[in-house]
């Protein structure tokens, strides 16, 4: 009869009850299980240590069977604490005890250390040290190899892999391709403002959110490997995916691998663990595990040095290229506020749209439109990274335009000419906004952009693709009869078989990196090095004259080697019969694209604001 009289304080269907007493009852789990030496089906073993009292932290340490050939042999270590639940010590009283948990078992494998566990000290292989978890224990996971990243591990131990099943992340905001459009009312929000109600930053708290404006970079991810699974019905899968696509453009230096089961909803590797697709999923687990041994396989395809790896399994090694960066909301330097949209799911098209400060006595005011192509030789770099925000934050401030930063699928994944459909596709995305029944999906966009101020722009192969799409627009037009003002080419590349003319300092053009970067990025390209996206001016590249804008501005630096074709496309553009009005800047003793290299330098500046003024006229 007491029972009945209990009064519940607070809940979250359908994991906990917290009575008023003090009483908490977990509506969900599965039973207390205990450890058993030599399982009779895997050989497993298993035993319970308490590796703190205060607090109090406990681990199950599970031993493989040995081969009898090989009885003092090394093993991969895999750390997957158990910690102190919420809501009797709301976290984040679970990261700190997942951390000491790390410690604990690090400080066996160092000079003076302890050694309290002998399957570890006479089993473990320090150098081949993984971190997992599932669902929220993915969530710690991830923030123990963020702290990794940042703190280090007892004698300079290193984190191998990181293993997320699942992971839960949120945020109070919707992401463009999430079919959850309230997250803050979400299931997902309840739990964890349940377990940490006190968390600085709500839901956007850079433990729950690692994609947040106050979340550090994943580029400080304390580990060379990284495994995430999600599945097809799973609340979370979409950002799973988001973080996964975010650690690999962050500008992290290891491999990252995305498992995506179809038809399966969250945990089902648990809660079905006898089906096959969950059997799949664990052995999938397992080689990720054994990674190393593949790492040291690993055989070299091809290879375009300084800029990316292809190795024979197919995966991709960048070797250049800045960190991802979030967007942000007004931006306490520059007060331009920033956000990512996904503009197509087939093929895969992202955006960072950018919007300047605008006039308190002028919140409606129109803006001109520039949709922007970064560079980055057709395989690096990325309209998220931190070095194309850094620079567009900067112009947009500037200049007072919305800017429209293209995500354009690269090679050697995405030969060209990919790049170039998806540019166009992005205009065309954006011009749509301004037609007659067209779409109304950005309303910074629809708000603010005039479409009578439409720019173009690029840096280095980002300029290449400006170029090709201003001759598109010039022979197909855009949705409306809409027109192109402007167009901005900084650093332009342009290659070709032949030298131009006896002036051209390069006399082998096609042994040089400007060829190379061409033929990798586009193997099949119709007459190579000297099809028309490559060669403006070839036997059959189209007249300079159906350029699609009235506006061109071309900038060039002294000691860049793509300068002298630069400056013969200007004059070329001039001499075509083109009506617009063409203007070219030169910056003496400077390289290629040290405008965003050298960011913060005087003659960077200036070119910087050189193009935001091109953007007013």
């Amino acid at each position: 009869m007491g029972s009945l009289a209990k009064e519940i304080d607070r809940e979250v269907i359908p994991f906990v009850r917290v009575y008023t007493d003090g009483s908490v009852e977990r509506l969900l789990g599965t039973p207390y299980k205990a450890p058993l030496l030599n399982d009779p089906v895997s050989g497993v073993s298993s035993k319970d240590v308490t590796i703190s009292k205060d607090p109090l932290i406990s681990a199950r340490i599970f031993l493989p069977k040995l081969d009898d050939e090989q009885p003092q042999q090394k093993l991969p270590i895999l750390v997957l604490p158990w910690w102190r639940m919420a809501p009797e010590h709301p976290l984040p009283a679970g990261y700190e005890d997942c951390w000491a948990a790390l410690q604990w078992v690090a400080s066996h494998f160092v000079e003076n250390g302890i050694s309290e566990e002998l399957w570890l000290t006479n089993h473990g292989n320090p150098e081949h040290f993984f971190l997992g978890g599932d669902s929220a224990g993915a969530n710690i996971a991830h923030n123990v190899a963020m702290r990794v990243g940042k703190e280090g591990l007892p004698g300079g131990l290193k984190i191998l892999g990181l293993s997320l099943t699942h992971p839960y992340f949120w945020g109070s905001k919707p992401i463009e391709e999430d079919p959850c459009k309230e997250p803050e009312k979400d299931l997902a929000a309840m739990l964890w403002n349940f377990g940490y109600p006190s968390a600085p930053g709500g839901l956007d708290n850079p433990l729950i959110n690692p994609l947040a404006p106050e979340a550090p970079s994943l580029a400080g991810l304390g580990c060379s490997k990284l495994f995430v699974s999600v599945s097809e019905h799973d609340g979370l899968k979409f950002r799973g995916i988001r973080y996964y696509d975010a650690v690999k453009k962050s500008g992290w230096k290891g491999e990252a691998e995305l498992v995506d089961v179809e038809g399966e909803a969250h945990a089902f590797h648990i809660l079905k663990f006898e089906t096959q697709k969950a059997q799949d999923l664990i052995k999938k687990l397992v080689d990720f595990l054994k990674v190393e041994d593949k790492k040291v396989a690993k055989e070299v395809d091809k290879e375009l040095i300084p800029f990316v790896r292809v190795y024979k399994d197919g995966s991709v090694e960048r070797l250049m290229g800045t960190p991802y960066v979030p967007p942000m909301l007004n931006d306490p330097v520059s007060g331009v506020s920033s956000k990512d949209i996904t503009i197509s799911q087939n093929p895969l098209i992202s955006v960072r749209v950018f919007l300047p400060k605008l006039d308190a006595d002028q919140p409606h005011q129109k803006l001109p439109i520039l949709v922007y192509f970064h560079g980055g030789a057709f395989m690096i770099e990325s309209a998220f990274s931190f070095d194309h925000h850094r620079y567009l934050d900067s112009l947009v401030s500037q200049a007072k335009v919305v800017a429209v930063s293209v995500e354009y699928r690269m090679a050697p994944e995405h030969p060209l000419p990919a790049g170039y459909e998806d540019c166009w596709a992005a205009l065309q995305w954006v011009a749509s906004h301004f037609i007659e029944n067209g779409i109304s999906e950005e309303p910074w966009l629809t708000n603010h952009g005039n479409p009578d101020r439409f720019f173009l722009g690029g840096d280095s192969a980002g300029a290449n693709i400006a170029h090709n799409v201003a001759m598109r627009v010039g022979k197909e037009g855009l949705p409306g009869g809409l027109k192109i003002r402007g167009t901005s080419l900084t650093h332009p590349y342009f290659w070709g078989s032949k030298p131009l003319g006896e002036s051209d300092p390069c006399k082998e053009p096609e042994k040089d990196l400007g060829c190379n970067v061409w033929n990798f990025s586009y193997p099949n390209a119709p007459g190579g090095i000297d099809n028309p996206m490559m060669n403006p001016f070839g036997p059959e590249a189209p007249s300079l004259a159906g350029l699609g804008c009235s506006k061109l501005f071309v900038s060039v630096s002294e000691k860049d080697t793509l300068r002298y074709r630069g400056v013969h496309y200007y004059e070329a553009v001039k001499k075509s019969g083109w009506k617009g009005e063409a203007e070219l800047v030169e910056v003496l003793g400077e390289e290629h694209a040290f405008h965003i290299l050298k960011f913060e330098t005087p003659k960077a500046q200036d070119l910087t604001t050189k193009v935001a003024e091109f953007l007013l006229k």
